[in-house]
């Protein structure tokens, strides 16, 4: 176990653990990107299967007044 300390040796192993944690990152990595690739891809391909509904509020007047409820709509973007 002596021959690990003979400081050529020892750089090469410091170098070797480097290089395999800097391999392993670069996997990592890689992985990740394919991963949020395939995402995409998939968040891209899917359809909606309705619109998105508009946002709808019904406002309704309290206080002994009894009113028909108003209903209050955004006016859609053109």
């Amino acid at each position: 176990m002596n021959f690990l300390l003979d400081p050529a040796i020892a750089l090469y192993t410091a170098l070797a653990v480097a290089l395999s944690v800097w391999i392993g990152v670069f996997i990592f990595l890689w992985r990740v990107d394919s991963a949020a690739r395939e995402l995409r891809r998939r968040l891209d391909d899917e359809s909606p299967a309705r619109p998105a509904a508009a946002p709808r509020a019904t406002l309704e007047v309290r206080g002994g007044r009894t009113q028909q409820p108003v209903s209050i709509t955004e006016p859609k973007a053109e």
